[in-house]
């Protein structure tokens, strides 16, 4: 016997949990329909210890993984179990619906999502490091990474390879593993143009990680990936904050905001994106 709940829907992403009797459901494959269109696929691999103390397996029966649908459709969409005739509806699902663009969140939807990542600290379910990341990304949109790290050994310093770092966080984002494909841009429309092609969906996680070895500067609105009323957004759109990157940090950006790159001559920007893997 199949159980399950859709628990929070929105434009881009679907979160719940699934649960079969004969044990056999972590890691298998879940695929997300707006009717007879495939919108989405993830695993079955986030731990729930609610699930797990209500004596469910292991507990290891949560999913979380992005969907791209229009708003006015996300109520139609169910979750299918792969290979099975199983299928999950919305019975009880948070149905998020705002009246902001397809591009930008909403500010109840930023809310839902604040209040889920307390819920999900509080209850063992992310580290303190992936809460401090994803609260300060839904919130502006933007976050800086370091990588030198002191070493406890001699310590000296040790630099962090930025694929390395930027793979955690995406997979953080998403919720499970993840595969990840590094564009690499030469001019701000080239810059504009992969950002425009993330807020699309299409499978790719809504955010990227900018990383260069040279130096650059990257200017983001903060906030401006959250909509907002028109007045609001004029009065931001000129607070562009600059965030200086080079071979020891790079910056994760919400796609949907607004930002712009300043590159040195010859100098060539790595966007780090992901896609939920499914292998």
């Amino acid at each position: 016997m199949i159980r399950g709940s859709i628990e929070h829907v929105t434009n881009d992403v679907i979160q719940g949990w699934i649960y079969s009797e004969d044990g056999n459901i972590r890691e298998r494959t879940l695929l997300a329909f707006r009717g007879d269109a495939c919108v989405g696929a993830g695993r079955v691999n986030m731990f729930r210890p609610d699930l797990a103390d209500a004596g469910m397996g292991d507990g290891h029966l949560g999913f979380t993984f992005p969907i791209s649908v229009p708003l006015q459709d996300i109520g139609s969409v169910v979750v299918k179990l792969e290979g099975s005739d199983a299928v999950l509806l919305q019975k009880s699902a948070v149905v998020t619906t705002t009246a902001s663009s397809g591009k930008e969140l909403g500010r109840t939807e930023v809310r839902e999502r604040l209040a889920s990542l307390k819920w999900a600290l509080k209850h063992g379910r992310i580290s303190q490091g992936d809460f401090d990341f994803l609260r300060i990304l839904w919130s502006t949109g933007v976050y800086e990474r370091g990588l030198v790290r002191r070493s406890s050994a001699d310590d000296g310093a040790l630099m962090e390879k930025p694929l390395g770092v930027a793979t955690s966080l995406l997979e953080a984002y998403l919720q499970t593993e993840v595969q990840t494909s590094v564009e690499r841009v030469r001019s701000a429309d080239e810059f504009a143009a992969e950002a425009a092609r993330l807020t699309k969906g299409e499978g790719a996680a809504p955010i990227f990680a900018a990383y260069t070895q040279e130096r650059a500067i990257l200017r983001v609105v903060e906030g401006s990936h959250i909509g907002d009323h028109a007045a609001d957004a004029d009065a931001r759109a000129a607070n562009f904050v600059d965030y200086a990157l080079s071979p020891e940090n790079f910056v994760v950006v919400d796609a949907r905001a607004r930002a712009e790159i300043l590159l040195p001559e010859g100098g060539v920007l790595y966007m780090i994106s992901a896609v939920p893997s499914l292998s």
